[in-house]
């Protein structure tokens, strides 16, 4: 027999509980190995020190205390929205300084927010988009002049502005 083997049948050799063979085995085996003959006395000298514990019985109301408070702690974790803000406790500084960034916020986009409403279209508007089509067309031309030099464009491409193909 191996000590691993003897080791898993200590327990039911001390409560006698072995057959012949097996108990004349680990008697055969604890005669030869001084390390099991030590790991026996050990758990048996572990086994009288529970014996001398004093065991501490509960009240008799344990039981329903128990219970009780179990059910109260399980209404209070009951799952939903409002679950997680419970516990929360308000922070008054935070709140505060929360609602003067809302409030600094609204009427920082009042104030500077530009007012659309009483743009006006006049006859000198009309003249600068009139002059930024023609100054367009001029840059159109002269970048169409300075190209030549690459190729035939004016075959392939009109330079009036107008975009027409030849």
């Amino acid at each position: 027999m191996e000590c691993k083997d003897l080791k898993e049948l200590l327990t039911q050799y001390s409560l006698d509980d072995l057959g012949r063979v097996e108990k004349v085995g680990v008697e055969r085996h604890l005669e030869e190995c001084n390390e099991c003959k030590l790991y026996l006395s050990q758990s048996q000298e572990l086994w009288s020190l529970l014996d001398t514990w004093d065991e501490i019985e509960p009240d008799g109301k344990f039981v329903s205390n128990f219970w009780d408070k179990t059910s109260i702690e399980e209404t209070k974790l009951q799952p939903g929205f409002l679950s997680k803000f419970r516990n929360l406790k308000p922070n008054w500084s935070l709140a505060g300084a929360m609602a003067s960034i809302f409030l600094v916020s609204i009427l920082t986009f009042a104030v500077f927010s530009p007012d659309t409403t009483n743009t006006l279209y006049t006859s000198a508007d009309e003249q600068d988009e009139l002059i930024l089509i023609e100054l367009d067309n001029a840059l159109s031309r002269e970048t169409s002049d300075v190209l030549s030099i690459y190729g035939p464009w004016e075959s392939t491409l009109d330079v009036s502005g107008n975009g027409d193909m030849n």
